[in-house]
């Protein structure tokens, strides 16, 4: 079993965009006692039904995200919170919704995480391929983040040669963070997370890699996903972001009015130089190769 990494203000909470920090032990002693008496539910409505031996906390102990064997549970409905701070607290959750969320997580005894469908499989792209896109990335810094894949030999590839501080790998598929959570590099930090609701500090990515074709999500998702992306990454942070070629790619309209509004201050006030996070989709056919056409990409900056 890999070594418990700490987890001390490397996050935000996806709610509240707060820092996060790691609960003491006579905080999870407090947290399990109201979680005995019934107290405390996850977010969608279902009674926490597990013990908790790590968690993160913000500072006022609104929002607990569980840590379990080593993955950190920071997507908006596995946050532990009170009754009156649910999605819906004044309507009833049926049976049949808590039960399927506890199969879903793999939360008690009779539950047990399956392993990943075809449909989870992520379309790996040829080590040549990557090894050309990972030369956009830098070298070093703080954090580096990979994202959805089941294919632990490109991340291996990305990380080599390269030196940060933290490697992140986030999932929004538990079962697939699960299948390869032993093959990863000893030091990655596992985060289940969520991609219009990313839990990491405004400003505090270097690079980021996405194996998640950015277009799969409809048009509210993907520009969600979009914003939380430039927040995120440093200013001279670089992101490579997948896509679906045979698929709408709203996000790039999004990538489009930014640049419109370089232009537009370019114009109105050329002192203003400030740089923005370099943004590189990509483009995947349909059946997982690599389109011939190049990137569509840009160093958004104004």
């Amino acid at each position: 079993m890999k070594e418990r990494i700490d987890m001390e203000g490397l996050m935000v909470c996806p709610f509240t965009k707060k820092p996060l920090r790691q609960m003491k032990e006579k905080e999870l002693v407090s947290l399990n006692a109201q979680i005995k008496q019934g107290d405390l539910f996850f977010y969608p409505g279902a009674p926490v039904n597990i013990e908790i031996s790590a968690a993160l906390v913000t500072a006022n102990q609104t929002y607990v995200y569980p840590i379990i064997d080593n993955i950190s549970y920071l997507q908006r409905q596995t946050a532990i919170v009170a009754k009156n701070r649910t999605a819906n607290h004044l309507r009833r959750v049926s049976k049949e919704e808590i039960d399927q969320f506890y199969k879903t997580y793999g939360f008690g005894e009779d539950n047990t995480i399956q392993k990943p469908s075809k449909e989870l499989k992520s379309n790996p792209i040829s080590e040549e391929k990557i090894t050309q896109l990972a030369r956009l990335l830098p070298k070093g810094g703080e954090y580096f983040m990979s994202v959805v894949t089941h294919d632990v030999d490109s991340i291996h590839n990305l990380t080599y040669g390269r030196s940060f501080k933290y490697y992140f790998h986030m999932d929004f598929s538990l079962p697939r963070l699960l299948a390869m959570k032993n093959e990863l590099p000893g030091e990655t930090i596992l985060v289940l997370g969520d991609v219009d609701h990313l839990p990491f500090d405004d400003d505090s990515v270097e690079a980021l890699f996405s194996f998640d074709y950015i277009n799969n999500y409809n048009k509210e998702v993907q520009g969600l996903a979009y914003e939380e992306l430039k927040r995120c990454l440093k200013p001279d942070g670089v992101s490579i972001m997948l896509y679906d070629n045979s698929k709408p790619m709203h996000a790039s309209n999004q990538l489009k009015a930014d640049q419109r509004s370089k232009k537009a201050l370019g114009v109105l006030a050329p002192w203003k130089k400030v740089k923005l996070p370099n943004i590189f989709f990509y483009p995947i056919k349909e059946d997982g190769e690599h389109q011939s056409m190049g990137f569509f990409s840009q160093s958004i900056a104004w």
